[in-house]
């Protein structure tokens, strides 16, 4: 006979304890023996330090939506992903409906997952009306947040005078920044003070417009450099769209110049520190695919002044698909390191650009 018993039950036990009774027969012999079981609550983990986000926090980055097969197709790419918190840098649906477009996102991402928008041009008609992109945005938020159970750090908290305007939201140990650049006039004031006072390890600046030359097609200044130098000197990444196409810079000292960081000039391997960070534009959410005007060749090097590391357009070899940018954070056990990959809808998806960001004082 064996003296060791092993039991092993799927069943869900309330916190107690049991007594467990085991019967043996051998031959016309048997054996009756009991013994308490004590069932514990599970040990919660420590809690991780202010500003630090969870290991492999993955984030997805897009803009220029839509309500259609392509769209949707990202979303689902963001599902398979496991992205765990969506940034849309605006222009979600160009058709105002609102309600339709949260639909879609709660039929294939869920009715609770954390998605955080800053208003595009095309979402400006149905943005303020009570049922509109900025009430469903509070509302997404809200029921994410229902459970009183649930711990500040695991709540989605903004702040700030307009949500998807000019308002700042944590998660997780992230800070974001959600402006709309033609909103206000101080929007850059605002930038400065609440990166002054992040404690967060990452923050990220989010806006849908850009300047011509934080671009690589036809879109024209609509920002201003005071947006994108504070977010710079506040060491926080620059998140854009409305160009429709995917591009992303390296580590940049000066935005405003286009100048590359000489401490950290390599493509694919930046850094997000107060004084310097990289920009870019994921733009290719599903409503269509523009070309590269701008820095041209179309082939690694761009032109202009160097500063773009990767370019993704209808004018590339092959052309562009639709996608997104998935940045994971606290990877390889750094809370200070995080992954960049953007990753198309073809079966199976194709990773366009990987990089690699440390930040730090």
């Amino acid at each position: 006979c064996t003296t060791t018993l092993t039991l092993s039950t799927s069943a869900s036990i309330p916190v107690g304890t049991y007594t467990l009774t085991v019967a043996g027969t051998a031959g016309s012999g048997s054996k009756t023996t009991s013994f308490p079981l004590t069932v514990n609550a599970p040990v919660p983990p420590p809690p991780l330090p202010p500003g630090e986000t969870p290991a492999n926090f993955t984030v997805a980055f897009i803009g220029d939506q839509d309500i259609n097969s392509n769209s949707g197709a990202v979303l689902l790419l963001i599902k398979n992903k496991g992205a765990q918190l969506v940034i849309h840098s605006g222009d979600v649906d160009y058709h105002n409906e609102p309600t339709a477009f949260d639909n879609m996102v709660t039929n294939i991402l869920g009715s609770e997952f954390p998605y955080l928008i800053s208003r595009g041009n095309h979402d400006i008609p149905a943005w303020g009306d009570p049922t509109g992109y900025q009430a469903l945005l509070q509302a997404r938020i809200d029921k994410y947040n229902t459970d009183p159970a649930t711990p500040a750090y695991d709540r989605i908290i903004c702040t700030g005078p307009a949500l998807g305007l000019k308002s700042s939201c944590s998660y997780r140990g992230l800070r974001v920044l959600l402006i709309d650049p033609t909103a206000f006039t101080d929007e850059d004031l605002y930038i400065r003070q609440e990166l002054a006072t992040s404690t967060a390890i990452w923050n990220v600046c989010s806006w849908h417009y850009n300047q011509t030359a934080m671009q690589v097609g036809g879109q024209t200044d609509l920002v201003g450099w005071a947006d994108y130098e504070e977010c710079r000197k506040g060491g926080a990444i620059i998140a854009t769209a409305h160009q429709h196409s995917y591009a992303r810079t390296r580590t940049l000292s000066n935005t405003q110049t286009q100048t590359v960081d000489a401490a950290w000039p390599d493509a694919n391997t930046l850094r997000v520190v107060p004084g310097s960070t990289f920009v870019f534009h994921s733009g290719i959410g599903g409503t269509n695919i523009g070309s590269q005007t701008r820095c041209l060749p179309t082939t690694f090097p761009y032109g202009c002044n160097g500063e773009w590391a990767k370019i993704y357009t209808s004018s590339q070899t092959p052309p562009a698909q639709f996608g997104a940018l998935f940045i994971t954070f606290n990877v390889d056990g750094d809370p200070k390191k995080a992954r960049g990959e953007f990753f198309n809808i073809t079966t199976p998806p194709t990773l366009i650009d990987s990089f690699t960001i440390t930040t730090g004082p």
